[in-house]
């Protein structure tokens, strides 16, 4: 069994990570501290594979874990940092670390993990979208089984090389069997690397497999007739947005000026804020723009933006602009 070690000072965040890196199986044992001379001293007393400073460590606290780990050359490190900080740039000189933008994608971390320490057996996993995790799949290009249970509900994903080659669910088959599974919520995915003969009935990529599902449920919701300040805008933007610390990633399928309809799967909560990045090739600049989750279904979120600046309502202006004339 790996020891992980992580730093947080939030008690809910540690109780979070704990959940999320221990829900896989048996292959983590998670320690925490809130500070990284509290780490330091579980490093001096037990044996640690790798520790992971979730928390914004200070210069001062990376010099004090690099003398420590210096001590100790088996035990790895992750820093969560921003790529321009000067923490980042203080890291380059690691030869035993791994880091991670801020604020960090769970699920690829945990990916990063298993691979990280070659373990290549199956596990099980919640509070991950299907669609995200067979990103994460495709990403490694990994050949394996995906089984899928939700509400007494069971169906299989088969992945040759990272692609999904064909799918089973209950009656259905090939991208029918697909659609039905990836509108399953709070499923418990269990991943088999081994991968029995299959024939391949779906011959296009993941993405296309996305934006297909999500068109055709969209296609079957029936719309209210509503009256709004803004045009909407229909369109395909895959973006991230942050939601309890966490990032996450979904397809914005509609937008307008006062919020957006995003496409993702998860434990959200409405009433609950989020910040939603956008990207202007054009103006080539991002923002992250603040909402709350008005509404919640099976295909996804709701979100209205707060008040935003000048500068974010002139990236998300641009950002329509090119979506709505692409």
């Amino acid at each position: 069994m790996i020891t992980i070690l992580y730093i947080e000072e939030k008690p809910h965040v540690r109780e979070n990570v704990i959940r999320l890196l221990t829900g896989p199986g048996d292959f983590f044992k998670v320690l925490t501290a809130g500070t990284v001379v509290e780490a330091i001293d579980l490093i001096e007393r037990i044996r640690v594979d790798l520790v992971i400073a979730g928390r914004q460590v200070s210069p001062k606290e990376i010099d004090l874990l690099d003398n420590c780990l210096r001590q100790h050359v088996d035990t790895r490190l992750i820093v969560m940092a921003d790529r321009k900080s000067h923490v980042a740039s203080l890291l380059k000189a690691f030869e035993y670390k791994m880091q991670f933008e801020v604020p960090v994608d769970i699920g690829l971390l945990l990916e990063r993990l298993l691979d990280e320490f070659g373990i290549d057996t199956g596990g099980q996993l919640r509070g991950i979208s299907i669609a995200s995790f067979l990103q994460m799949i495709e990403l490694e290009g990994k050949t394996c089984t995906v089984k899928v249970l939700a509400g007494g509900r069971c169906g299989h994903l088969y992945c040759e090389s990272g692609e999904v080659i064909d799918a089973q669910m209950e009656a259905l088959g090939g991208k029918e069997a697909a659609f039905a599974l990836f509108g399953l919520e709070n499923a418990l995915i269990m991943l088999d690397y081994n991968l029995p003969a299959r024939e391949k009935t779906i011959h296009v990529p993941l993405m296309s497999l996305l934006l297909e599902s999500g068109r055709i449920k969209d296609e079957q919701i029936p719309k209210p007739d509503e009256r709004r300040r803004y045009k909407r805008f229909p369109c395909a933007l895959p973006v991230e947005f942050v939601y309890n610390e966490w990032a996450h990633q979904g397809v914005v399928s509609n937008i307008s000026l006062s919020g957006v309809f995003l496409q993702t799967k998860g434990p959200f909560s409405v009433g609950q804020e989020v910040q939603v990045a956008f990207f202007s090739q054009s103006l080539n600049k991002g923002c992250r723009i603040a909402g709350v989750i008005m509404r919640r279904d099976a295909e996804g979120i709701g979100i209205k933006f707060a008040a935003a600046s000048i500068n974010q309502m002139a990236v998300l202006r641009t950002v329509i602009h090119e979506v709505s004339t692409s």
